[in-house]
């Protein structure tokens, strides 16, 4: 390559002595590393007719050298003509240090992006992290029932087994909530125990669920560390069990866009691998925190919230703050047994790909009947539904009346456990004093139940039994409901009478179906129901167009229809195997022996790879809310299955 003719004056001042210098020292050093600075002035030297103007342009190196980025080397190297007659001529060398500055920039500026980025994350973590520890304040709130000063179990690390908690601030009183201001007070506890709600609430990115998610990750390897799993304290009413769940799979999601945030795809949709999954899935033990505390109770962990008794001591205070310590000492020691727990949910039937229902709530208003009355006649308002969606089913299932007498508590709910349960009694007995509405049929007719493919409700199908005889149909996975039912393996008279009988057991890859009428309670006798383990239920409902059908999931309800008033399904089956742990008060009696020597893991669940797999894409869908979309009817839905749709608000 010649010399470099730019035309300039020879009295130019020491910048143009610089640049000139700096084009040179390029020239004979092509094979070096080429400097920002000698990029800058190259670019600028060959990319304008003359190079006096440059002297006076006072522009930052950044912005000067993002100017060499964003420029084609073709355009940026102009030819002699139009660069003021200099004989100055690009070779391949010349345009690939050029390309290897612009690549350079581009791959600082990168960093620097992805810098500033982190740094924004990580100080909204700690943002989230600092209110997460903050004490709430509610106006007219009474004093907490655990005192001021309430200490909970001493954490020992590399003693303790690694936990985490879910509590729901407004169940049990309000006891969840000053459960939560007495886990601030202490050590460890202020860093593992959220408000479940905060946390689904609390979704954006640097959000309390990644500060969720970093606390599950970190309990997990503390966990491996002793050679267990973490553990899971789902604080609330029985469907928060449930609820638990599905924000531990949401906060296990991957999200290809955050890999070097930690939410990079191990191959199946989740951050951990099926390998994690099944030997660090966190074993879930129950708070009772609600009205019924189904769940709670059947794992021993108690049928009212810690502390709830009342003493004769005149003590309250530290009798209930005694009594939280027990409670957490339980949950952290490591001695605590833990169990398989069956887990079902609500599957497309075989060969679909969704659901073929919808589903709305009851709306109306409070009190004794929420149906509006419209031409003499009682008709039920629906509204869209909400959260939660129906997928997984932990605790039981039925359609009918106790689905109809749920859906109507739901309107009515109290603070206090005892007036919910009068509240439940009341409802029960106004719908057993109504007349059936127009869009339900009279008890359970339309609704038909094949388990395992053969029939099993109505009984005697063959011969025409309709379900009109029946109140309710449905199953157990636990062998507790409303704290008064039961189940026991169906049998003759004088074995319900004289001898014991297979209860309804968690973890034995069966649902045990029931069936039930008023007179099943002298049958019986008494409220210890008849069931059948089965393997999976399809419910198929047929009724005219604008009828449909109640059904209650863990203690939710939500009314099921086909908007066209064509028949419908819902099938059920096993989807996964969950560990839980077992409380002080676990009763065999109650559960059989769920302790069988199996080992304990989480696993998805199906007869073949394809079933499991089907699984795995449906939890993927629900976490990331395509259910919604699927199950819950629009407005425009709901009007045109001639149902009557309430005003919002």
């Amino acid at each position: 390559m010649g010399n470099v003719n730019c035309g300039c004056p020879s009295n130019v001042d020491t910048s143009a002595d610089r640049e000139h210098q700096l084009i040179a020292d390029w020239h004979e050093n092509k094979n070096q590393p080429i400097a920002k600075e000698q990029v800058f002035h190259l670019h600028k030297f060959v990319s304008a007719p003359g190079c006096a103007e440059f002297h006076i342009e006072q522009i930052e190196q950044e912005e000067l050298v993002g100017e060499v980025a964003g420029i084609p080397v073709e355009q940026a190297m102009p030819s002699a003509e139009t660069a003021g007659g200099s004989s100055y001529m690009m070779d391949d060398k010349d345009k690939s240090l050029i390309e290897a500055a612009k690549k350079e920039w581009e791959e600082e500026s990168a960093i620097k992006i992805k810098t500033e980025r982190q740094e924004a994350w990580r100080s909204d973590l700690e943002s989230a992290r600092t209110t997460m520890r903050e004490e709430q304040t509610h106006c007219n709130r009474p004093a907490n029932r655990y005192g001021t000063d309430a200490q909970l179990p001493v954490f020992e690390r590399g003693r303790h087994v690694p936990f985490l908690g879910l509590l729901n601030q407004l169940s049990g009183a309000m006891a969840g909530l000053d459960i939560l201001s007495v886990c601030k007070q202490n050590d460890y506890y202020r860093d593992r125990c959220f408000n479940i709600i905060d946390v689904i609430k609390g979704q954006r990115r640097g959000g309390l669920l990644d500060v969720f998610r970093i606390e599950l990750c970190l309990a997990k390897e503390e966990a491996l560390a002793l050679g267990t799993r973490p553990r899971l304290v789902s604080g609330g009413g029985d469907g928060t069990g449930s609820f638990a769940l599905f924000i531990v799979f949401l906060a296990l999601k991957a999200d290809d866009e955050r890999p070097d945030e930690g939410l990079q795809d191990t191959g199946n949709g989740f951050i951990w691998t099926d390998e994690e999954m099944a030997a660090s899935f966190p074993a879930i033990a129950q708070m009772p925190l609600g009205s019924a505390n189904d769940f709670a109770n059947i794992l021993g962990w108690g049928q009212k919230y810690p502390g709830d008794k009342k003493v004769a001591c005149g003590q309250p205070i530290r009798y209930a703050a005694m009594m939280l310590h027990r409670w957490w000492a339980a949950v952290i020691d490591p001695a605590s047994k833990i169990s398989n727990f069956d887990i079902w949910g609500i599957m497309p039937t075989k060969g679909q790909e969704s659901c073929d229902f919808k589903l709305a709530e009851l709306t109306g208003k409070r009190g004794t009947c929420p149906n509006e009355k419209i031409d003499g006649q009682k008709v039920l308002q629906l509204k869209e539904a909400g959260k939660p969606i129906p997928f997984f089913v932990c605790l039981y299932f039925s359609a009918g009346f106790g689905a109809y007498m749920t859906a109507r508590f739901q309107l009515n709910r109290h603070k206090t456990p005892i007036t919910n349960r009068c509240e439940y009694v009341r409802q029960a007995m106004a719908i057993i004093a109504e007349s059936t509405p127009p869009q339900l049929q009279l008890r359970l007719n339309g609704v038909e139940i094949d388990c395992e493919g053969k029939p099993y409700f109505p009984p005697r199908r063959e011969r025409g039994t309709r379900g009109r005889g029946y109140r309710e149909v449905g199953f157990y996975n636990i062998n507790w409901q409303a704290h008064a039912m039961h189940g026991a393996n169906r049998a003759p008279l004088p074995a319900r009478l004289c001898s014991s009988r297979e209860p309804v057991m968690f973890n034995d890859g069966m649902v045990d179906m029931f069936r039930w009428k008023f007179k099943s309670l002298a049958k019986n006798p008494g409220l210890r129901v008849q069931t059948d383990k089965k393997r999976d239920m399809l419910l198929k409902y047929s009724g005219k167009q604008g009828q449909g059908v109640f059904f209650q999931w863990d203690g939710e309800a939500r009314f099921a229809f086909s908007p066209t008033g064509d028949e419908f399904h819902i099938f059920i089956r096993k989807v996964m195997t969950i560990p839980v742990v077992l409380g002080p008060y676990h009763d065999k009696r109650l559960t059989g022996n769920v302790i069988d020597g199996q080992p304990v893991e989480f696993g998805f669940f199906g007869d073949s790879d394809d079933e499991k797999e089907k699984v795995r894409r449906r939890v993927l869908q629900s976490v990331r809310g395509e259910l919604d979309s699927e199950l819950n009817a629009t407005r425009e839905e709901i009007g045109a299955g001639s149902f009557i749709l309430a005003e919002p608000g």
